[in-house]
């Protein structure tokens, strides 16, 4: 049985998050995200219906459990509202998209690295979730 990681939300600072959509709305969407500040990150559509397009948005994020963060931010590109809650332990996602007329679940895998895009010099992950980061990729 795996070791329980203890994830705090300054430990995403200076991380960059690949991610893909496998399950229910935008399949196979897959997306870049880098942490560079507590408040501010960039996304980048890797595939999907957004592909190519990018943007710097502020957000939220809190811890959930040991290995759990919930994320959220709002998008001027789209005019939606993204809330993601990421498990660190199994490196799986769930995510719901929230629109004018219509909400969006979706569930998928992401991954984690070193970001080149930090703006500042953070302490690294925990060993152990560094550990879990790289095995379970």
């Amino acid at each position: 049985m795996a070791q329980q990681v203890d994830i705090q939300p300054d430990d995403l600072i200076g991380k960059t998050l690949t991610e893909t959509w496998r399950r229910g709305s935008f399949v196979g969407a897959s997306y870049k995200t880098s942490i560079l500040t507590p408040t501010l990150m960039r996304w980048y559509a890797l595939t999907g219906n957004l592909k190519g397009k990018s943007e710097e948005v502020k957000y939220a994020c809190t811890k959930v459990g040991r290995e759990i963060l919930q994320v959220s931010w709002r998008e001027e590109t789209t005019g939606s509202q993204a809330i993601v809650t990421y498990n660190f332990k199994t490196m799986k996602m769930f995510g719901v998209i929230v629109e004018s007329k219509r909400d969006f679940l979706l569930q998928g895998t992401f991954t984690i690295e070193q970001s080149k895009d930090e703006m500042k010099d953070r302490k690294d992950l925990p060993e152990l979730f560094k550990e879990e980061a790289t095995n379970e990729q």
